[in-house]
């Protein structure tokens, strides 16, 4: 099977009086965000060059397929999927991130923060409000 190459358009670039020469500077698209929400705005040349990408990937990796999936399963495995990071405090704020098992991806969290100011014996003691 052929190696995919992807056509050459030359254009020269510039940024701060420094100027390139840019092959593949044709690929992308400014209307990105459109283009994640709708496959079917993606240029048709990059679009042929992925699924031509992916043939040869799936192609030359086919024997792999088994190893492959014994070694996905054994790193899921060690994945604890209901987990929470430790807090991070950030000024009145406190940041951390939670997994669970129903999603494949981290729930980013925030909380304000209150101080109680406690006098007991003379001392000041600051305690957190949940």
């Amino acid at each position: 099977m052929k190696i995919p190459q992807l056509e050459k358009k030359p254009e020269i670039k510039s940024c701060h009086d420094i100027k390139w020469k840019d092959d593949y500077s044709w690929i992308h698209q400014n209307n990105i965000l459109e283009v994640l929400k709708d496959s079917s705005k993606l240029l048709p040349e990059v679009k042929k060059y992925l699924e031509e990408e992916n043939s040869y990937t799936e192609f030359h990796l086919s024997d792999t397929k088994n190893i492959q999936k014994k070694l996905f399963d054994e790193i899921k495995g060690r994945i604890k999927l209901d987990d929470e990071s430790l807090p991070y405090k950030d000024y009145n704020y406190e940041y951390w991130t939670k997994t669970t098992t129903k999603g494949n991806y981290s729930i980013k969290l925030r909380k304000k923060l209150t101080l109680i100011i406690l006098k007991k014996y003379g001392m000041e003691i600051k305690k957190r409000n949940n």
